[in-house]
């Protein structure tokens, strides 16, 4: 299986932080605009065993995919498991830890590409140069929402 890692420090705390990202609106506020994220029918914050319906745009066509919650624990982390998506398997987990600075987000996605001919697009360096890239603008835009005092 291998394995993505993104991590990012803030000037906020755990807690503060925990909850917005635990709010599927605001992972949306996250996401690049051409990824044109939308969920259906979301909570308003996420709790262990719900699924998670959305739709994404990737690689010129819209995916449906399905994520469960796997894990909550308030406010350290976060674990998801794509039940449904175009790779073979899916893993993300949300980390969150607290240092002098602030708070400090891990991201850890462990995934299989998939296999067939959608496999030959799909290739696992071509899965992590989208996850960089999309770790890249959320980077900008959660610093930019820490700075302005938006972390709600």
């Amino acid at each position: 299986m291998a394995e993505f890692e993104h991590q990012q420090r803030l000037a906020c705390s755990v807690e503060s932080l925990f909850d917005f990202l635990s709010r599927p609106r605001n992972v949306v506020r996250l996401s690049q605009p051409e990824s044109r994220l939308t969920f259906i029918d979301p909570p308003e914050v996420i709790g262990t065993g719900d699924e998670l319906e959305f739709e994404v745009r990737a690689y010129g066509t819209t995916q449906s995919v399905v994520h469960e919650i796997i894990t909550v624990e308030r406010p350290r982390l976060i674990l998801e498991r794509m039940l449904h998506g175009p790779l073979e398997e899916l893993e993300h987990e949300h980390q969150f830890a607290a240092d002098a600075e602030g708070a400090i987000l891990i991201d850890r996605i462990r995934f299989i590409p998939p296999g067939g001919m959608i496999g030959l697009l799909l290739t696992e360096a071509r899965l992590r140069k989208s996850f960089e890239e999309s770790f890249a603008y959320r980077r900008r835009i959660l610093q930019q929402i820490v700075e302005e005092g938006e972390l709600q």
